[in-house]
């Protein structure tokens, strides 16, 4: 059976702020513990964020640990001990906490274990800026930023008119069973690119031919930041639209996707609003309906308020690649063909 999803939405901004939930200002007043979450720093940076419920079992751990692997202020942040001072220890000892906490089924996130390794950001020493890596699954409960590759499938009709290939997810997925989704995504493994990203996720999930996927386009990215009965998920999607021939069809291949649909513009507006939709992959078409004008400036109240909600920004270390810039740069020198009339 398909998920039942209760709430339906009257605008695009709810749709937006389901999946956008985690608190912009901290109220110390709230007992809700999203508003208490504590930085997990990296020398001068956050990396992450802990919820309260997640440091009773890391005090434990860490206090059964000769040396204790991290420093531990409650209430205030963690961080790594001073002797974990390597990317390989910084792995070794995230590694062997989450096998630790599986072990014992501390949390139930980790029966959900991936064996898929992810970056964390945030060591400017290094070209790729990446401190540590961490299994995939254990993401939310440090609330690490996460990055992903989401793909829009559509076709144009002789009329012009825009048809949007629709993915329902599997009936026996983990995670939103039966909603809807993008046509294909995939988080961004560690050393992966976001186009071998979705090369890859189009050929497993919906039997599209690189010949076909590598025309893909990186069209920007959408941000959001949102809570799970499992933690803290801040989360970036890069966004690529890719334009499919008429007379192709995408096939479910890997068992991540229980059927295609071929839907007008008006369908996916009314399953956005109907609450159909995995919320991160609602944020992503709402994106596209914006970019192709389904969505306009003069139809939508909240246009504005979308466009600065569709890409929040997120107070952790990105990817990047230090740059080499040379020594000394010749000087800028400007010229004019124009002359005076």
């Amino acid at each position: 059976m398909v998920q039942q999803q209760q709430q339906r939405f009257d605008s695009f901004l709810e749709v937006i702020t389901h999946a956008d939930k985690f608190p912009h200002e901290f109220d110390p007043k709230n007992p809700d513990e999203v508003h208490h979450a504590i930085p997990f720093r990296f020398n001068s940076q956050i990396v992450g964020r802990v919820l309260p419920s997640t440091l009773p079992p890391l005090i434990e751990y860490n206090a059964a640990q000769t040396p204790g692997p991290f420093e531990i202020v409650e209430g205030e942040y963690i961080s790594f001990a001073t002797w974990v001072d390597s990317f390989d220890k910084r792995n070794q000892v995230i590694e062997n906490l989450l096998k630790t906490w599986r072990e014992n089924n501390v949390f139930k996130v980790l029966k959900g274990w991936r064996n898929e390794i992810f970056p964390v950001y945030g060591d400017a020493s290094q070209k790729n800026n990446v401190a540590f890596v961490i299994e995939r699954a254990g993401t939310p409960l440090f609330g690490i930023s996460q990055f992903g590759a989401h793909l829009n499938c559509y076709v144009r009709e002789a009329d012009g008119s825009i048809k949007i290939w629709v993915a329902r997810r599997s009936l026996t997925k983990q995670t939103w069973p039966g909603l809807l989704d993008n046509c294909v995504a995939g988080g961004i493994t560690y050393q992966a690119t976001t186009k071998d990203t979705i090369v890859r996720e189009c050929d497993e999930e919906a039997s599209i031919p690189p010949e076909i996927s590598q025309q893909a386009r990186n069209v920007g990215a959408v941000s959001y930041f949102t809570t799970t009965e499992h933690g803290l998920v801040p989360e970036t999607q890069y966004t690529f639209d890719l334009e499919l021939p008429l007379d192709f069809v995408p096939t479910p291949r890997d068992g991540e996707v229980e059927c295609f649909y071929l839907w007008s513009v008006d369908k996916v507006r009314e399953t956005l609003l109907n609450n159909e939709w995995k919320p991160n992959c609602a944020l992503v078409t709402i994106d596209f309906l914006m970019r192709h004008s389904v969505i306009t400036a003069d139809t939508e109240p909240d246009y504005i308020d979308l466009t600065y909600r569709l890409h929040r920004k997120l107070e952790f270390p990105t990817p990047h690649k230090n740059k080499t810039a040379s020594a000394t740069r010749a000087p800028l020198v400007v010229t004019s063909n124009c002359q005076q009339q």
